[in-house]
C-alpha cells in the first residue's frame, strides 16, 4: 500500500487483498503480477501468490487477505481518494463473499475518504450485491461492529464515498462488463480503457441508453472515463486516434475523461491531443 501513489487519478493505494489471475488481454504485461513476483520469495508478501517462469512473471490464481492492511485507511486521517486493490481484483472469482463484506465496512467506517474500486470481473461485483441490498447492507453493518461496536449503521446506501468501475481494453471487453457495472449501485461509477488495445465506441453507455425503472438513485450512465497506453516491458502501442474518438464521445456526453499516459510506446501526432482532467 502506499499514501502517495504514482497512479495519477488517485492519492494513494490500499490493498487489503493480494493475488489475483489474468482474466483477458489487458492482462498480458500486468504491472501487479511482475511487481508480485519480485517479492514471492519465502516470507515474501507474495509467497504462493505469483512466481517467475520461463514465460515471465505469473499469477498462481491463489488470492489472501492481508489482514494486517485491513484497517489502514482508518489511520488516515486527512481526506484522500484511494485506490482499492491496486494489486488485486476485489471481486475476483475466489474472494469470500465475508472479505469484500469487511472491505466495504472499512470504506463505511472512512467517511472522509473517497475510494476507487476498479475490476475486470463486473459480473462477480454484481453477484455480490445479488442477494439483496438489505441483506447486503446488514452483513456489512456486521463487520463495521466486528471492527467498532459502536458502529455498523448505515446513513445512506450505497456508500456516497465508493465508486465502482471497470477496466476495459477493447470493444468487446467494453461490451461484457460496462452492463454488470451500470447494473451496479454506486455513488459514481466510472470506466479504465488502460490498457487501450483497441477502438471503443461507448456512447450507448454514456448517453444513459441502459436506465430502467428501479429506483431513481441508480443512473445508468457512465460518470467518468480513464484512457491509457501500456506502459511496461513488451508494451502495446495505443493508436492517438483511439484516445481523441473518446475523448470526443466524453465531450459530447459531458462525461469526464481523464487522459493518463501514451505508455512505452507513445504515438505519433500525440501533442494535438487536447486533455482534460476531472477531480471530484
Amino acid at each position: 500500500m502506499s499514501d502517495r501513489a504514482g497512479i495519477e487519478w488517485t492519492d494513494a493505494t490500499w490493498n487489503p487483498l493480494r493475488g489475483c489471475s489474468r482474466v483477458s488481454e489487458g492482462c498480458h504485461n500486468c504491472y501487479a503480477e511482475r511487481i508480485a513476483a519480485r517479492f514471492s520469495g519465502p516470507g515474501q508478501p507474495y509467497e504462493g501468490l505469483a512466481e517467475r517462469t520461463a514465460k515471465g512473471p505469473r499469477w498462481t490464481g491463489k488470492v489472501a487477505l492481508a489482514a494486517t492492511a485491513l484497517d489502514q485507511p482508518l489511520r488516515w486521517r486527512n481526506p484522500r481518494r484511494i485506490f482499492v486493490n491496486s494489486m488485486s481484483d476485489l471481486f475476483h472469482q475466489d474472494v469470500p463473499d465475508e472479505w469484500i463484506d469487511r472491505v466495504f465496512a472499512v470504506m463505511a467506517l472512512a467517511p472522509q475518504h473517497t475510494f476507487q474500486v476498479l475490476t475486470k470481473r463486473p459480473e462477480r461485483m454484481g453477484a455480490w450485491f445479488a442477494t439483496g441490498l438489505d441483506t447486503r447492507e446488514e452483513d456489512v453493518a456486521t463487520a463495521m461492529r466486528r471492527i467498532d461496536i459502536n458502529s455498523g449503521f448505515f446513513t445512506d446506501w450505497p456508500l456516497p464515498n465508493v465508486w465502482l468501475g471497470t477496466s476495459v481494453e477493447d470493444q468487446p471487453t467494453a461490451d461484457a462488463r460496462i452492463p454488470h457495472l451500470l447494473a451496479a449501485p454506486a455513488a459514481v461509477r466510472f470506466v479504465s480503457a488502460e490498457p487501450l488495445l483497441g477502438p471503443v465506441d461507448l456512447t450507448v453507455y454514456m448517453f444513459g441508453a441502459h436506465q430502467t425503472e428501479e429506483t431513481d438513485w441508480i443512473a445508468r450512465r457512465l460518470d467518468w472515463l480513464i484512457v491509457g497506453g501500456e506502459s511496461g516491458p513488451g508494451a502495446r502501442p495505443m493508436h492517438p486516434d483511439w484516445a481523441r474518438s473518446l475523448r470526443d464521445q466524453c465531450a459530447a456526453a459531458s462525461v469526464p475523461f481523464f487522459f493518463k499516459q501514451w505508455g512505452g510506446v507513445g504515438a505519433v501526432g500525440r501533442r494535438q491531443l487536447v486533455v482534460t482532467g476531472w477531480r471530484r
